[in-house]
């Protein structure tokens, strides 16, 4: 579990900090009391079984949420100020708290991991796969994006390209409903229908229908809230990770000089080495003896480039273990060298480059030459 990512993604419940203060009307004779949020809160939900209860939920500026938001949340939550589309969607929080205690005087401070948004969203800003738009109104259209949240996926998105294979669930018309409740995870999937309107925001519908459905989609979410947040820090890091091993320039090395000289469209994996790894490389030399003392020596083995280099340059090697490869060292690779396994039919072997240089730096470990051939390669190369 990520401490510091849910940490940040954690909201404080600021409902019991709200004030009341008078509301005056005219004159001082009439007026009332009115519940004023506690400053710099915003309303927001708990995920319960049963229902979304309201809450007051204030980020501490001690933690860093916008680090650890999706783009998508900085689109819409009403936890961004700044956002720039017209949608706001609320914060709903787990129902179990990151941490809470217990104070002898202030009373109790509880934190809740933000595991989705909820809101009145446009049918136009509802995407779907462009197969799955309807055409239908009243309870019909209801019931198609029922089906599409119980057999597909379907996102929220303020003015999608009309381009691709996603686009609009519905368009707007008289019939509606063209606005829908609904309850969204931080990527913007969404996850149940709360409720739906006819032409405007505020119509919601009471029919029993909406309830069955939300009650469904509330269930499913309360129970695992923890595991879609923790399925999204996974997602996430792993996005970055990936990010991270892309821009390496290794990495970049690696793809900026495949080739495919034969034609035979090899499959190819990418590794970033981030510990030193075994890889078993054939000496092709005739004087094997002399090659073996030179890569010692010089502790580097030289890339291939050109017409010998068949599918980019790089150092050739089979992976640790292979058999059936000739008189071969057993080298040991560094960190931050950038390994791509090629796989043409039932034949697996790996190109290895490193970031910079015409070497790569090696440490042989092993090998099957006879001593007497090492010991006067080692008398030569001297």
């Amino acid at each position: 579990m990520d401490y510091e990512a849910i940490a940040s993604r954690s909201l404080l419940d600021a409902t019991l900090w709200a004030r009341q203060e008078w509301v005056t009307v005219g004159d001082n004779a009439h007026g009332g009391r009115s519940r004023v949020p506690f400053q710099n809160s915003v309303q927001g939900f708990q995920l319960l079984p049963s229902q979304l209860r309201p809450l007051d939920l204030y980020r501490s500026p001690s933690t860093k949420f916008e680090d650890f938001a999706t783009r998508w949340e900085k689109r819409y939550s009403l936890l961004f100020a700044n956002r720039s589309t017209t949608m706001s969607l609320a914060p709903v929080v787990d129902r179990s708290p990151f941490y809470a205690y217990d104070y002898p005087i202030v009373g109790k401070f509880a934190a809740y991991p933000v595991i989705g948004h909820y809101g009145i969203v446009p049918v136009e800003n509802i995407i779907v796969r462009r197969n799955f738009a309807t055409q239908n109104d009243r309870e019909e259209r209801v019931k198609d994006l029922q089906a599409i949240l119980d057999h597909d996926i379907a996102y929220v998105e303020e003015d999608y390209p009309n381009a691709g294979d996603w686009g609009p669930f519905a368009r707007y018309n008289n019939l509606g409903p063209n606005y829908f409740e609904l309850l969204i995870d931080p990527e913007g999937q969404i996850l149940a229908i709360r409720g739906y309107g006819g032409s405007e925001p505020g119509l919601v519908s009471e029919d029993p229908l909406s309830y069955v459905i939300a009650g469904y989609g509330l269930v499913k979410l309360a129970t695992g809230g923890g595991r879609v947040l923790l399925k999204l820090l996974a997602k996430r890091a792993a996005r970055k990770a990936a990010e991270k091993i892309a821009s390496h320039p290794a990495v970049v090395r690696l793809a900026k000089t495949a080739a495919d000289l034969q034609g035979k469209n090899p499959v190819r994996t990418v590794e970033l080495l981030t510990s030193p790894k075994i890889f078993r490389h054939t000496l092709t030399s005739e004087l094997k003896g002399v090659s073996y003392a030179r890569i010692e020596m010089e502790g580097a083995l030289r890339l291939s480039k050109g017409a010998a280099a068949h599918y980019g340059e790089g150092v050739y090697a089979w992976h640790a273990g292979a058999t059936g490869v000739g008189t071969y060292i057993d080298i040991e690779v560094a960190a931050e060298a950038a390994v791509e396994t090629l796989k043409v039919g039932a034949q697996s072997w790996v190109r290895i480059v490193p970031a910079q240089g015409a070497a790569l730096s090696v440490r042989i470990v092993a090998t099957n030459l006879p001593a007497e051939m090492i010991a006067m390669g080692r008398q030569l190369v001297r």
